[in-house]
């Protein structure tokens, strides 16, 4: 009885997994935009990645980012601890002082 019910059971797998897949339209449009949506998530991680390994500012840079920051009377931002960015932003502080 076992053999015949194991039997049984197998055809009807086989049976199940040989019908050929049926998919319409719709199924086909859902893929497609899963395929569109992974695409530019993965677009916007390498993006990021990217942009976070930018290059460091050079020294003259900092400073003239301080030094507007400074004349602009902006929020001291200086992420980098950078010296010439302190350097700047006092320039900046005496120049919008003397105006």
């Amino acid at each position: 009885m076992k053999k015949i019910l194991t039997i049984l059971t197998t055809l009807s797998t086989v049976t199940l997994l040989a019908t050929p897949a049926k998919a319409s339209f719709g199924d086909f449009l859902l893929g497609a935009g899963v395929a569109t949506g992974a695409a530019l998530i993965i677009n916007s991680n390498n993006r990021a990645d990217a942009a976070s390994r930018a290059p460091a500012p050079t020294p003259e840079q900092e400073f003239y980012r301080g030094v507007q920051d400074g004349t602009n009377r902006a929020r001291y931002d200086n992420p980098r601890n950078s010296s010439d960015y302190d350097r700047g932003f006092k320039v900046g502080l005496q120049r919008s002082n003397n105006n």
